[in-house]
């Protein structure tokens, strides 16, 4: 099993941040609170749920409101690759999970998937940190190595602490030789309530003889009761049969004088019967006679209407024309309309001609070349037309720029060609240089100095000026620059942009301090030293004379002449320069001149195609081009509406001329459609109310008729009850019939008398057999005196054992008011019923540390020895060999090492490092052994900082090693230990921070 990816929503300080592409060996780096065990969570959130707010574990829940969850890729054997997502939801979060084939699964698939593995086992087994090795150092040396046992077997010490609970739990109930135990102390108060409970046995004796009298009276009075009852009951009975008595003697007079009437056959409620039956058939035979009269009326109607044949024929073809109104005129409406649209078409097609000034037919459109590859040609066209506009506007600013420089290199050619001293000047100064005493020499110099200076003063008055202008122009625009760095500042401020804010900001800042710092050199200095120079020599004339002083001053004067005159010789070398690029620029224009004629000629021949003339290059060939589009298409669509305009026009006449060939044929002769339509709708309606009437008239007489058939029905009907009566009866006529109905009511008479009698005598609810047996008896009131006369002496018998039973129990009372044996037998049962519930108690806990003892005897047979030969083959090389076995002690109860050199030693002999190195190796093993099909991932948390750089380095190697079978995440803060391994399989974490849209990100260190 492999963890792809993740993908945090939000959890902790994770803000939408993912993880792709996680290695096999994935190493999480970052300081602390960069996330390393927010990460570590959040895949135990995903996969076993998030911790609830009863558990003693952080939620992570999001500060910033962001979604709290996220999902996780995993690649399994058995399912491929499956996406695991948790959200917020129940307590533990809503999952959901997507196969590779798409379905959709939850909790039930992810705990199939996981193997049915919850948090807790994981953690013990695949999952664990610092805080694991350090409970080593908590451990007493007698308790060490159990608990690496308990690691050996499960992962971690849950095994140790659940013996050591259940162990505590049966201590505290029960010890074989112990005393202050709770079953010790309640047995012992058990075996002195059952001495006190035999010692009150003998008081008891007496108690038990008066308790079988006891018994005696209450039976004996309990026959008596039922003798009482018995006679009680037959007084009931004697009396119930002596009130009915004279009903019994009317029952039977009534019984002799029914078996004297005469036995008739009468149906049942004859009379009224034949009464009913006559009373029917008198107004039913009225009834007939008028329906008879309303039939020969109708018939006489539906003789004298008759609709029009032709109407009646073509009655749905007058009906779809009638309905064909509407449809012309909506037929005259878009006829009207395609008329409007071909005069609007027209007069667009006359404005596009008048823009194009063409006066041509709307059919020479379609002989113009329109086609796209004119399109193509056209857009080319007019790329090149701005192409050239572009380069005329280079190639002014090009010209603008060297006209500028070469007027520049001329002024500067001449002003130097000022400062140069005349071809006659220099002859003399170098005559009189060479004659050094000459008088004249001192007069000369004073002239040629006082021409520079003057000249001197010219030049820098000039550039003063210049650089007075320039720098104006500098402030404006260094001004200009820096209100637009400030203004962009602000705005970015108030839109939320602070880090672009600040970073104009201090652009503005660097410009400004920038444009302090570095002026440069001021370009005058060189004049004004040049002039002060020139003033000092002036100034030394009038002084001292000397001759040596003299020869020096004209020295320095060819000197400086000299210079002059090769700084001429170097400007003049750049204006030629300047001069060949300027005429390259003039050849340029020329250059430039004969692409636009040719580019005009190329634009002349296409609108020379279109039949229009070139009226200049500011003439844009697209638009033309759209114009004639716009053109071929506004005729292309008139052409359309004529064609439109004529098929509605057809399809107007043929539906008029049906109306008015429908109208001729009823005989009338309407001007108009509407006309036409008026009329048929009049005649339809006329026939469509004539055939409603009929369908009346014919429906009344179907209607009539099917009444007269029912009451023809019901009177034969009639008819036939009557002489069924007469057959039930027995008789010929109507008067034999009212005959046996008197006599059949006679005789009904006296049976309900016998029937009330009967209901009578039952409602006493004395069976028919007890009463018959009384009559049998001849019960009389003597009977009845007699049965009093028992009851009285049996309820006297019944008073004295009352009597009797008052006193036993009165005895019983008295010894039953000591209550002491009572007392001791309940506190005797009570106590003895707490100590079997105890007892179970402690039978639980003793069965539970069976188990948990067969179950560890199990491990250790089967599991185990795997475990311990895999750790120690790991725990060899940690040790780089120092330590080559791990062995069970002989009672399986904790471990030992041995060394090399055979010597062997409980773990709590050796370090705490070595022990925690036993730990790990024991983990490692024990994750090996655990679902070895399809195994989970290792996640380990700074595990090692407590290795030596020696074991932390083969500690890494193994991490390594163990990483091709399963894959391993590693949390670490140690950057020396970070440096192991390559840099791909590292994630850098550090603090959050939010990107521009919002979104979390990782910055790497």
């Amino acid at each position: 099993m492999i963890i792809k990816d993740l993908h945090v929503y939000g959890y902790g300080k994770l803000e939408n941040q993912r993880f792709p592409e996680l290695s096999q060996l994935q190493v999480f780096f970052g300081e602390n609170e960069s996330g390393k065990s927010t990460i570590m969570s959040f895949m135990h959130s995903i996969l076993f749920g998030f911790p609830t707010k009863v558990q003693n574990e952080p939620r992570y829940e999001p500060k910033m409101h962001a979604k709290y969850g996220g999902r996780l890729t995993l690649i399994t054997k058995k399912h491929g690759e499956i996406v695991i997502e948790r959200v917020k939801g129940k307590a533990t979060g809503d999952v959901s999970i997507t196969f590779e084939n798409g379905r959709a699964g939850g909790e039930e698939e992810l705990n199939e998937i996981l193997h049915g593995v919850d948090k807790n086992y994981y953690q013990a087994i695949f999952s664990f940190d610092l805080q694991g090795l350090q409970g080593l150092h908590t451990l007493s040396e007698g308790t060490m190595s159990k608990y690496l046992l308990s690691a050996g077997l499960v992962g971690n010490d849950k095994l140790l602490e659940a013996e050591t609970k259940l162990q505590k739990e049966l201590d505290r109930l029960f010890k074989p030789s112990g005393q202050k135990p709770l079953l010790n102390v309640r047995i012992k108060e058990l075996k002195e309530l059952q001495k006190k409970v035999k010692a009150s046995e003998e008081e008891q004796r007496s108690y038990t003889t008066l308790l079988q009298e006891e018994t005696e009276f209450k039976e004996r009075i309990a026959e008596i009761t039922e003798a009482i009852q018995e006679v009680e009951e037959e007084l009931v009975n004697v009396g119930t049969f002596l009130r009915i008595k004279p009903l019994i003697e009317e029952q039977a007079k009534i019984e002799a004088e029914l078996s004297k009437v005469k036995d008739v056959r009468f149906p049942v409620d004859g009379l009224k019967r034949l009464e009913q039956l006559q009373a029917i058939g008198r107004p039913m035979k009225a009834q007939l006679d008028a329906l008879t009269e309303k039939l020969n009326k109708i018939e006489e109607n539906l003789v004298e209407s008759e609709i029009n044949p032709f109407i009646k024929e073509h009655k749905e073809q007058l009906e779809q024309a009638v309905d064909q109104g509407t449809l012309l005129e909506k037929l005259e409406l878009d006829i009207r309309r395609a008329e409007h649209e071909r005069l609007m078409e027209e007069k667009y097609i006359e404005k596009v001609k008048r823009e194009l000034f063409l006066d041509q037919p709307d059919d020479e459109i379609n002989k113009l070349d329109i086609s796209t590859y004119m399109k193509e040609k056209v857009k080319r066209t007019e790329r090149d037309k701005h192409q050239l506009q572009n380069n005329k506007k280079q190639l002014d600013d090009k010209y603008g720029l060297q006209k500028v420089s070469l007027e520049t290199a001329e002024v500067r050619l001449k002003e130097i060609e000022a400062q140069i001293m005349p071809e006659e000047k220099r002859s003399k100064l170098e005559s009189l240089y060479n004659k050094q005493h000459n008088s004249e020499f001192k007069a000369v110099k004073r002239l040629i100095l006082d021409e520079q200076i003057l000249e001197l003063e010219k030049q820098l008055a000039l550039k003063k000026n210049k650089k007075a202008q320039a720098r104006k122009r500098s402030r404006i625009m260094n001004g200009s620059i820096i209100a637009l760095l400030g203004l962009g500042a602000i705005s970015c401020y108030f839109s939320d942009q602070l880090l672009l804010s600040m970073i104009l900001l201090a652009a503005a800042a660097l410009f400004a301090v920038s444009r302090y710092l570095f002026k440069g050199e001021d370009p005058l200095s060189g004049h004004i030293r040049q002039l002060d120079d020139a003033k000092r020599k002036r100034a030394a004339l009038g002084s001292e004379t000397n001759q040596d002083h003299d020869g020096e001053s004209m020295g320095e004067l060819l000197g400086l002449d000299d210079r002059l005159q090769r700084q001429l010789e170097t400007e003049r070398v750049k204006y030629g320069e300047r001069e060949e690029a300027f005429e390259s620029t003039i050849q340029e224009y020329a250059a430039w001149e004969a692409a636009r004629d040719r580019l005009a000629k190329e634009m002349k021949s296409i609108l020379s195609e279109w039949g229009m003339s070139f009226p200049g290059m500011e003439i844009n060939l697209e638009s033309v081009f759209d114009m004639l589009g716009d053109w071929k298409e506004a005729v292309e669509r008139k052409y359309e509406t004529i064609k439109r305009h004529d098929y509605l026009h057809e399809e107007f006449e043929g539906k008029a001329n049906i109306l008015l060939h429908f109208a001729h044929r009823l005989d009338f002769d309407p001007s108009t459609w509407r006309a036409a339509i008026t009329l048929l709708k009049r005649e339809l309606n006329n026939a469509v109310e004539l055939s409603i009437q009929r369908t009346q008239w014919l429906q009344e007489r179907i209607r009539l008729r099917d009444e007269t058939e029912q009451l023809l029905i019901e009177k034969d009907y009639l008819d036939a009850e009557m002489e069924q009566l007469f057959e039930l009866a027995m008789v010929n006529d109507e008067e034999e019939y009212r005959h046996n109905a008197a006599l059949f009511e006679k005789k009904g008479a006296l049976q309900n008398q016998l029937d009330l009698l009967t209901i009578q005598v039952e409602q006493s609810r004395m069976l028919p057999e007890r009463i018959q047996m009384y009559v049998n008896k001849g019960v009389t009131s003597y009977t009845f005196e007699g049965l009093e006369r028992k009851q009285k002496d049996t309820a006297k018998l019944k008073s004295a054992l009352l009597e009797k039973l008052t006193d036993t129990k009165h005895r019983i009372k008295r010894l039953e008011a000591s209550g002491v044996y009572d007392d001791l037998l309940h506190r005797f049962y009570e106590e003895k019923a707490a100590f079997n519930e105890e007892a179970k108690e402690w039978a639980k806990l003793a069965i539970a540390k069976s188990l948990l003892n067969k179950t560890l005897d199990r491990y250790k047979r089967e599991r185990l020895p795997k475990v311990i030969a895999d750790a120690e083959r790991h725990f060899s090389f940690l040790t780089n060999g120092r330590y080559t076995k791990i062995i069970v002690d002989h009672l399986g109860e904790g471990i030992m090492v041995q060394r090399s050199d055979g010597l062997r030693f409980g773990v709590e002999e050796v370090s705490r490092g070595t022990a925690e190195q036993i730990y790990v190796s024991l983990r490692f093993a024990l994750a090996e052994h655990t679902f070895e099909d399809d195994s989970f991932p290792l996640i380990i948390d700074d595990g090692f900082v407590n290795f030596d750089a020696i074991r932390t380095k083969r500690m890494l190697e193994l991490l390594k090693k163990t990483s091709r079978k399963r894959q391993i995440f590693f949390f670490t803060c140690h950057r020396h230990v970070m440096e192991n391994f390559a840099e791909e399989q590292v994630i850098h974490l550090s603090d959050l921070i939010l990107n521009k849209d919002n979104d979390l990100i990782i910055r790497g260190l």
